[in-house]
């Protein structure tokens, strides 16, 4: 019996051709989606899932007092936790940084990122598989380094790496202990090189060394290290989160105690579910996995809705076969069977033509969503069950309704070629139409809306000049130059390297800072004149020297800026910006100035007001800001230059370094590059959405062009009477047109409070935003309009223009 099904089945998609091209395009073009959407759900959700004790692994969450959440927690911490809380099985620290990097005898140095300074619990808490040398004991010796096995091919090629030595800035030795495999793509934190947490301070100047050793033992304030912790099994994480304030008044001494609050933060949450600032790599949330799934979700609607209208369109032509086969004594159900037997047939080839599609696009997911995964691995058992239960959904769904609404023909009815169900099918079909419109406009206004905002972000003024600047990395990204003492032979080197430079073609400017604007900033306690101690202001700071301000080209709105020739700018001079007046309750910026200032210790007046500017991305306000002259404290250099010949000016600027820092490779970054990068994610998101509102679009479209093809040739006698009767091409196109244009503005007015709740909901993520505006929807309407029209015109005007004759011949 099944057999003959399909085997009916076969005959008709090959009697309607056009019907079923266009079905296997869309149902393939949605499943594609579908399981490439699967795909990379799992992948998200599976963060951190490779690490065997993940269900009792946490990291500590730090709420500074100035209501900032962050990553990274004081060093102190973790030392004392398993001795002050019974339940906590392991505690250890992770400390990244970047680090100049090279082999004994060789002149090649390289600037390595990721390099995690970590105790040694940390080898017990996440799982590290060792492919060469030993297991036991790692990173417990101060000399003895791990590295993965990317880093052992870089430095090794093919000779054994154990036992090998690294220098680190050239002036730390670390022998290789044990090759470990490159921890998965899906880790909240990957590493290229383990050192013990103690060999950091061994990186830095002598004279620096003990100091940042002494206070980073005692400094409860300062965000620093990654804090995990292990759980003992059935511990309550809420337990430790209670005891912390008393664990704190034990330890840390009372003047440091300034209203910080540590949680317990389960690592396989991290990925989708932090917000924190100073994550080790980009996240993700649950809000775009819920877009993203929604997506397919409504994409994969679209595509079934097309194939229950265009199958219970064409079931029009088969209804003396209906009738026949109810005649000949077929059963209701045995035609209801016959139906969803062709429709799994349908389906079944178009899951297969999807998985080759799958196969073909999924490089271009890896590159939208920053992946690296594997076709063959990642079609398993799990995916290949939920292709499956999707087959079975979408058989169902797509081919219910139509086997559901064939069988209610009756027969005489049937024979005679007419039925009383043609106008409810219709009713239906429209409805259908108008939910992918619908759909579709709502997509379309979030592609449009994102690709503005992405837009005005690229283009918003920042209140510094970020084009042709490229900043070097003095030291690393080290949270430890906080503490760092000035190093006079570096700095005198520096200098020299500064006017050797400034001297060269198409450089115009250097600047040193503790960082470049707009990438970010250290949080640091201040007090202004008007507050006290209790008050726990934590005001953003930023080093700079005395030309910082005019190479960035920004604006003083009162006062003046730092001067070398005053000789105590570096001791007791501040400048703060236009916020900090409002926020310190100082009036207008030209009272701010003289206003004491305590930072830390260090006490001086404001000497000038300057504009603002955005220190930080566009996701966060613009806050109080300190800036200081501090030369222990700068991190970076930044040079601005004419445009005329980058290649070359970059060139020189390597050739120098070269010559002055032997033991440093020259490392450099565009600030224009910088500021993009922190909007990755939001532009791969816009990559994706846009990607997706084409492929929904293209479905909806196929689906309207196989109903226009359906009402076409329903329609070729009543266009010949028409046309006989003296009706114009103009009348005879608009009649066919004018029902979809309805369609669409009815799919267009349905869509505008969803698309208006949902993209106002997405533009929260930004404190600086456009406004979502009537252009957006009159865009997206116009957009729709045309493609649908477009799409419907071929076959409108074809019928429009066809000789009547041919059409009434039979009559």
């Amino acid at each position: 019996m099944f057999s003959n099904f399909f085997r009916t089945a076969y005959r008709n998609i090959l009697k309607n051709k056009a019907y079923a091209l266009i079905n296997f395009i869309g149902l393939s073009a949605g499943i594609s989606l579908a399981l490439l959407i699967i795909t990379y759900v799992r992948s998200e959700m599976n963060y951190d899932a490779s690490h065997k004790n993940i269900d009792v692994l946490y990291r500590l969450k730090y709420k500074a007092p100035n209501d900032l959440e962050l990553a990274t927690t004081p060093p102190p911490i973790a030392p004392k936790l398993q001795a002050y809380f019974s339940d906590v099985e392991n505690a250890g620290r992770m400390f990244g940084r970047n680090v100049s990097v090279s082999r004994p005898n060789a002149n090649e140095v390289f600037e390595e990122s990721d390099v995690f300074f970590a105790d040694s619990a940390i080898a017990k808490m996440f799982t590290l598989e060792v492919v060469q040398g030993q297991n036991n004991n790692l990173l417990v010796h101060k000399n003895e380094i791990l590295i993965n096995e990317e880093m052992a091919k870089k430095y090794f090629g093919t000779d054994d790496p154990i036992g090998q030595t690294l220098i680190f800035s050239g002036k730390a030795n670390f022998v290789v202990k044990a090759v470990v495999k490159n921890f998965a793509d899906d880790s909240h934190i990957r590493f290229n090189m383990l050192v013990p947490y103690e060999s950091m301070f061994d990186l830095e100047d002598d004279q620096a060394r003990e100091a940042m050793r002494v206070n980073l033992d005692m400094n409860f304030v300062i965000s620093h290290s990654y804090t995990y912790v292990q759980l003992k099994d059935g511990a309550d994480p809420k337990t430790i989160d209670a005891g912390m304030p008393a664990f704190l008044k034990k330890y840390a001494k009372p003047e440091v105690l300034v209203g910080q609050i540590f949680t317990l933060m389960p690592v396989k949450d991290i990925h989708l579910h932090s917000e924190l600032l100073a994550e080790p790599r980009a996240t993700n949330s649950m809000t775009n996995i819920f877009i993203f799934i929604g997506v397919g979700f409504l994409t994969l609607l679209i595509a079934s809705i097309n194939y229950i209208n265009l199958s219970t369109a064409q079931s029009l032509s088969r209804i003396k076969e209906i009738g026949i086969r109810k005649v000949l004594g077929s059963m209701k159900y045995q035609l209801i069977i016959q139906f969803l037997s062709e429709s799994f047939l349908f389906c079944f080839v178009a899951m297969l033509l999807s998985y080759i599609v799958f196969f073909c696009t999924m490089p271009l997911m890896n590159t939208l969503t920053s992946k690296n995964l594997v076709f063959m691995a990642v079609v398993d058992t799990p995916l290949v069950l939920a292709s499956l239960l999707l087959l079975l959904f979408i058989t169902i769904v797509a081919g219910g309704y139509p086997a559901y609404f064939i069988t209610q023909f009756e027969s005489i009815g049937a024979l005679k070629g007419g039925s009383t169900l043609g106008s409810g099918s219709q009713w239906l079909r429209k409805s259908l139409v108008v939910v992918q419109l619908t759909i579709a406009c709502v997509l379309l206004c979030g592609a449009i809306l994102i690709m503005r905002q992405m837009r005005f972000i690229s283009n918003q003024p920042l209140g510094f000049s970020k084009a042709h600047v490229v900043n070097i990395p003095l030291f690393s990204d080290n949270l430890n130059g906080i503490f760092r003492q000035e190093d006079s032979t570096f700095f005198s080197r520096l200098q020299s390297y500064r006017d050797i430079i400034e001297t060269q073609p198409n450089v115009n400017h250097t600047t040193l800072s503790s960082n470049a604007p707009g990438i970010g900033v250290v949080f640091q306690g201040v007090i202004p004149e008007g507050f006290t101690k209790e008050d726990n202001l934590f005001i953003a700071d930023i080093a700079v020297d005395y030309d910082f301000i005019n190479a960035y080209n920004m604006s003083l709105v009162a006062g003046r800026n730092f001067n070398r020739s005053f000789g105590t700018d570096h001791n007791e001079a501040f400048i703060v910006n236009e916020t900090a007046v409002k926020d310190f309750k100082w009036g207008i910026p030209q009272q701010a100035i003289g206003k004491t200032i305590n930072r830390e210790g260090k006490i001086g007046k404001v000497i000038g007001v300057v504009r603002d500017f955005h220190f930080t991305s566009l996701t966060t306000p613009i806050t109080s800001l300190v800036m200081e002259v501090n030369p222990a404290q700068f991190n970076t250099l930044s040079i601005s230059f004419n445009n005329s010949d980058v290649s070359e000016t970059i060139k020189r600027l390597e050739a120098t370094w070269n010559e002055l820092f032997p033991e440093k490779s020259f490392e450099f970054r565009f600030l224009d590059q910088q500021l993009n990068d922190q909007y990755q994610n939001f532009s791969n998101f816009s990559k994706i959405i846009q990607t997706f509102t084409g492929i929904a679009i293209l479905i909806s479209c196929l689906g309207v062009y196989g109903l226009v093809l359906y009402v076409v040739q329903r329609k070729v006698k009543e266009i010949g009477v028409r046309k006989v009767l003296g009706a114009s091409v103009n009348s005879i196109l608009t009649m066919i047109c004018k029902d979809f244009a309805i369609l669409i503005a009815l799919g267009f007015v349905l869509a505008i409070p969803a698309s208006w709740y949902l993209l106002n909901k997405w533009l929260q993520n930004f404190i600086y935003h456009v406004d979502l505006g009537v252009s957006t929807y009159l865009i997206s309407f116009a957009i729709v309009l045309v493609i649908v029209l477009a799409t419907i015109s071929y076959q409108a005007i074809k019928a429009s223009l066809a000789n009547p004759v041919k059409a009434l011949r039979t009559e």
